[in-house]
């Protein structure tokens, strides 16, 4: 470590870095265009100030765009725009590249839609053995659809959809339907239920100390398919009583189920590929615990070789949650302000990654909830 951090000191006491984000961009006129580029230093650190989710590396994006401004006999407005992005960390490692095109649409009657792909070549992962190796990401492919009936009408309608597979089996599919009603000009309802089925096939497990792992120096890094569903709907209600006068109430019931399977470690450093233990390489073992209602995995990753058996609890699970709350906004003198909130939330889990709607539903309201209630006041001084 020099004038600024980039390598693991465990007497470090304080950390040094830098970053920078620069922009330039025409944002006038039919054609438009932007590039631009963020930096962040390795012993980059701001936490004590703001949050921080990474550091390491070095982005840059351009996009052009046109604009489609003239009416013509069968829309309104619209537009395409055609991008590209790629990220380095400082080792020098492609971390991310992708090209992108998006175009829209809005007609006469005011109904928008919205269509966008991505293509992502294979790219190097510095993050999926949690400190380990780097891995590779096999190429992966996105297609993004949106459309909305016309905003201005009493009730509202909106669907998205979209669907990304890559090339080593992994696949999403996700779907939403958002209902906006205005049945008055002081009162909206908005409701959007999400279905997301998604199925991994390099979700990390667990790594455990092996001195035969020569490939991934000294250590095995598990990783398993993972088969998951999620269904979510956000509901909000928004009263105007005056302008000095609200309330909106949110609600959001949340099931996720994931089972976990077919467990494997990367053939090699910085490739996407794999060895299935039980197929390709070892032996697998896995014994159920009826008490628990768990499975416990045992893994030889080399069969009669030398490395020691591991063993793990297959981290099945189905969560269920409900979070709720109510926000009173009275304005009861210009700039002084009287918030009541209340909020609950209800949680419970179990482990056997079975997602069932009907048991799974009714766990939402059988859970005991954690009830918050927060009044906060302000006072604008006329100063």
């Amino acid at each position: 470590n020099g004038l600024f951090t980039d390598a693991f000191d465990p007497e470090l006491e304080r950390m040094r870095g830098y970053g920078f984000y620069t922009r330039l961009a025409k944002e006038g006129g039919q054609w438009r265009w932007e590039a631009s580029t963020n930096v962040r230093s390795p012993g980059f650190e701001n936490n004590d100030m703001a949050f921080l989710s990474r550091t390491d590396f070095i982005w840059m994006h351009a996009n052009v765009n046109r604009r489609l401004t003239e009416e013509t006999s069968w829309y309104r407005q619209g537009g395409t725009t055609f991008g590209a992005q790629q990220e380095f960390n400082f080792d020098g490692d492609l971390t991310q590249r992708q090209i992108t095109w998006n175009g829209w649409i809005q007609l006469h009657n005011y109904w928008e839609s919205d269509v966008c792909t991505f293509y992502r070549p294979e790219t190097l992962d510095d993050r999926a053995t949690r400190g380990g190796p780097v891995v590779g990401n096999a190429p992966e492919y996105v297609v993004n659809a949106w459309m909305s009936t016309n905003y201005n009408k009493p009730v509202v309608l909106g669907l998205t959809g979209e669907y990304f597979w890559t090339e080593d089996g992994t696949y999403s599919a996700f779907g939403s339907v958002d209902f906006t009603l205005k049945p008055v000009s002081n009162v909206s309802l908005v409701m959007g239920p999400s279905l997301t089925s998604y199925y991994g096939r390099s979700q990390f497990i667990t790594s455990v100390e092996d001195e035969t792992a020569d490939d991934f120096y000294g250590s095995r890094y598990v990783f398993a398919d993972i088969d998951q569903m999620t269904l979510s709907m956000n509901t909000r209600l928004n009263v105007t009583f005056t302008p000095n006068m609200s309330l909106e109430l949110f609600a959001q019931p949340f099931i996720s189920a994931a089972d976990f399977s077919t467990y494997k470690e990367f053939e090699q450093p910085r490739d996407w590929r794999h060895l299935v233990y039980g197929e390709d390489i070892g032996e697998v073992s896995i014994v159920e615990d009826g008490e628990s209602n768990t499975r416990d995995v045992t893994i030889d990753p080399d069969g009669a070789g030398p490395a020691e058996s591991f063993s793990f609890t297959e981290p099945d699970f189905t969560a269920r949650s409900l979070r709720g709350n109510a926000v009173f906004r009275w304005e009861y003198t210009p700039g002084s302000t009287l918030f009541l909130v209340w909020t609950q939330d209800r949680y419970s889990e179990l482990n056997d990654g079975d997602f069932r709607f009907g048991r799974d539903r009714a766990a939402l309201f059988d859970t005991a909830g954690e009830h918050v209630f927060l009044v906060k006041l302000n006072y604008w001084l006329p100063l």
